[in-house]
C-alpha cells in the first residue's frame, strides 16, 4: 500500500506518486476519497509544504510542494494531484 502524509498528518492512499523530470511538477493518484476532500487539503499550502509519500517501508520527502496546479479525476475514480514549488 502507498500513502501520502501531509504536514500536518493527514494521510492519503495512492496509486502511485512520482516527479516529473519533464516540468518538475509532483503528481499523485489519490484513490476512496472525495474530491471536496482532496481539493480542501492539497490546495492548502500549509498542508503541501512537507508531504511524505511511503511505499512498503521506503518513505521520500518532497518539500515546498505549494503550488496547487490542478487535479484530473480518472475514470477508474482516481484523482491525479499536481503540485509544484515556487
Amino acid at each position: 500500500m502507498q500513502t501520502i502524509t501531509t504536514a500536518t498528518g493527514k494521510v492519503f492512499q495512492v496509486a502511485w506518486c512520482g516527479l516529473s523530470t519533464i516540468d518538475y511538477v509532483l503528481r499523485f493518484g489519490v484513490r476512496g476519497e472525495s474530491m471536496t476532500d482532496v481539493l480542501q487539503v492539497f490546495m492548502n499550502p500549509d498542508e503541501t509544504e512537507t508531504i511524505l509519500h511511503t511505499f512498503d517501508e521506503r518513505t521520500n520527502e518532497y518539500n515546498g510542494y505549494t503550488v496547487f496546479r490542478g487535479v484530473d479525476l480518472k475514470s477508474n475514480g482516481e484523482i491525479v494531484v499536481s503540485l509544484s514549488q515556487e
